[in-house]
């Protein structure tokens, strides 16, 4: 056992420092919020602006070439097929294609928790307006777990929506058993991935997942304006697309023919052009994760926020997130007893120490590259006198 306010000891990273420069300048912890490009992912953008300064049209064709290869290559890591993947900007735009494209009738139920990020609630609290009920997990007091949804829900209840980490304060909602729960009553089940997905594995068929979202600028360390949408294969067809466009159709390059169908799969969910740029930089970054290993990720993750509690503790700083072994994940939510959201702002800000300070309490959210430096520096900010 370590003594209270001394360091647990930490293997290496699993990530090559070397491959992010954000680590010369700053004690990175706020992976949550915006992850840091790698190199390569640095590089894979910039050649495909490279091609379209160079090439032109011709240019951008080769890049669009490369789309099935990354839709293939996405839809492994998440353990599905490659209809079953569908490019968009953000996690929004995957939870309204789910929410907008199913065919809902008044008095329908939708249950999840009061802790979700906007983009995971308003999709659903619109629906309103359509007669479906929301009910409301009151959240951290009560969690989302199949017991709870053994109570909440009824012969009503259309679908299940939850983050598999939560925002705020990182607690791991158990997919398997929920999605498990929801298969047995032909509940619809849909997953915002976006604070799990990049560190922590995703396997959408062993969770019986049906739609699940996430944006690619957090902890898949990708540009902004790329969002996945996976949609189960036999659902696809019981989603009306809200914005049908000129890629949504069988051949998109067929451009005066009108009456086409729509594509097979979940392509159609597309509607306009890809952000190529960020599709590659999407492909580098997921490249790197996959072959360093989710599982080794996760475990160095969750052995750096172990490291970081045995640091602080003693100085009076509490834990708020969930520690147990299910609960727990990348996100750690701490509360100081006695700084302010503003000293502690300017703090980490004078110290390069790249975390988030809010009301609720500062979030740190580590990844595979950080190391024992990285969390003495933010140990250092949290713990300081003055």
């Amino acid at each position: 056992m370590i003594a209270a306010g001394r360091a647990v000891p930490l293997a290496a990273p699993v990530l090559d420092r070397r491959f992010f420069p954000v680590t010369a300048g700053w004690a990175y912890c706020n992976h949550a919020a915006v992850g840091p490009l790698p190199v390569g992912t640095r590089d894979a953008v910039l050649s495909v602006l490279d091609a379209q300064m160079r090439d032109g049209s011709a240019g951008i064709l080769d890049v669009e070439a490369n789309l099935e290869s990354v839709r293939a290559q996405t839809a492994h890591a998440i353990g599905a097929s490659s209809e079953e993947v569908a490019f968009l900007r953000s996690t929004s735009d995957g939870a309204l294609v789910v929410a907008n494209g199913l065919a809902w009738r008044p008095g329908d139920e939708i249950v999840m928790s009061d802790d979700e990020f906007g983009a995971n609630a308003y999709p659903w609290l619109n629906l309103r307006d359509r007669g479906v009920r929301i009910r409301l997990v009151r959240a951290p007091q009560t969690r989302l777990t199949a017991e709870i949804l053994e109570r909440m829900t009824s012969e009503r209840t259309r679908l299940v929506a939850v983050s598999s980490v939560g925002f705020l304060d990182g607690y791991r909602h158990d997919l398997k058993a929920l999605g498990a729960f929801c298969r047995e009553r032909r509940i619809l089940f849909a997953v915002d991935a976006m604070q799990a997905f990049g560190y922590l594995p995703l396997d959408v068929r062993a969770c019986n997942i049906d739609f699940c979202y996430f944006g690619v600028a957090k902890w898949l360390l990708s540009p902004q304006g790329l969002s996945v949408l996976f949609v189960r294969a036999d659902l696809i067809d019981a989603l009306r697309p809200s914005h049908c466009s000129w890629r949504s159709v069988k051949q998109p390059m067929a451009f005066l023919d009108y009456s086409q169908e729509l594509a097979a799969g979940a392509r159609r969910f597309e509607g306009g052009t890809i952000n190529y740029p960020a599709l590659m930089g999407f492909s580098a970054s997921l490249r790197l994760l996959t072959s360093a290993g989710l599982d080794a990720i996760a475990a160095h993750v969750l052995a750096l926020n172990e490291r970081l509690i045995e640091r602080v503790q003693a100085a009076g700083v509490t834990v708020v997130s969930d520690r147990s072994p299910s609960a727990r994940s990348g996100i750690l939510l701490l509360r100081p007893p006695r700084a302010s959201v503003q000293v502690l702002s300017e703090r980490a800000s004078r110290a390069k120490v790249g975390i988030t300070v809010r009301d609720s309490g500062v979030r740190v959210s580590p990844h595979g590259y950080n190391d024992a430096s990285d969390m003495d520096a933010v140990a250092d900010v949290l713990t300081a006198q003055t």
